[in-house]
């Protein structure tokens, strides 16, 4: 028997449960519409065939992503320069919704961060023919943030019976892992968000239901988040460069591999101690 932390969530049946979230995302879909039609049109040379929201659910996005964010950077870096504060809040309110409704946009995330490294080149730090921009590094990282907290908090108000009904085997595999780290709940959040165990927006939806601090929540995504940020910025940037000046293949390689190893110095630090001890053991006892 497992017993999960309880929330306000859990004084909602599954029918009030489905309709708040419906709701939610209704009144979410409506702030979006609105937010489209406000802004200045596209233009239609650049932008005839780039992906729309129905696309993105239905998984263009994910199964075509070079197209799609080529399709997309063409469209969209001729718009930024006249809409810079549109372009920005609908790339990142659009990381941030896919974020919160995790299982309709699910696999968005790394693709929006690409796009995101392809179309802002400002704040960059330059290394030899490589650079590197700590704005959309930024604008990736709170949108990843931000769109994890929305979907705990809506999770913990309305998420329980729902996640009970159509995912109890993953909350009991949620809750028995847990018992694994008593007396280190952060190092267990940690934990989730970097090992591939359970779907991201399912540690975000199940979290608040196991009893997972926000406070734990929030500082184990900013860490863990660092090195897949750090790795997307860099192929959007890489992305960028081919589509201004063509592929230059010495020059992808060179990134490439100095993205590989930033990903991998980055990653150190996120596992920890003990079980990098532990690891270390398995491979001398091999040995």
């Amino acid at each position: 028997h497992v017993t999960m932390a309880t929330n306000s969530g859990s004084r909602l049946t599954l029918c009030q449960s489905i309709g708040a979230y419906v709701v939610l995302a209704g009144l979410i879909a409506a702030g979006a519409i609105a937010f489209v039609a406000s802004a200045p049109p596209l233009p239609a040379a650049q932008c005839a065939d780039i992906v729309t929201p129905m696309d993105v659910v239905r998984g263009r996005l994910v199964q075509h992503p070079r197209e799609s964010i080529l399709g997309l950077w063409t469209c969209l870096k001729e718009y930024k320069r006249d809409n810079w504060w549109y372009t920005t809040i609908g790339i990142w309110g659009s990381y941030v919704i896919f974020k919160v409704f995790g299982p309709l946009g699910a696999g968005t995330s790394m693709v929006i961060s690409i796009l995101i490294g392809a179309l802002y080149d400002e704040w960059s730090l330059r290394v030899g023919s490589m650079s590197y921009s700590f704005l959309a590094h930024a604008l990736g990282v709170s949108g990843e943030v931000c769109g994890g907290v929305g979907g705990y908090v809506m999770s913990f108000l309305v998420g329980r019976e729902i996640l009970f009904a159509f995912a109890g085997d993953k909350m009991v595999k949620l809750q028995n892992s847990m018992a694994d780290y008593k007396g280190s709940l952060f190092r267990y959040m940690l934990f989730l968000r970097v090992s591939p165990m359970l779907p991201n927006w399912f540690v975000n939806y199940g979290t608040p239901i196991v009893g997972m601090p926000l406070a734990y929540f929030v500082t184990a995504s900013v860490l863990a988040i660092q090195p897949a940020a750090a790795m997307s910025i860099s192929m959007g940037g890489m992305l960028r460069e081919a589509g201004e000046a063509g592929l230059d293949l010495a020059k992808f390689t060179q990134r490439g591999a100095a993205m590989a190893a930033t990903t991998f110095a980055l990653s150190l630090p996120l596992v920890p101690a003990e079980d990098l001890c532990a690891a270390r053991r398995r491979v001398w006892a091999a040995l």
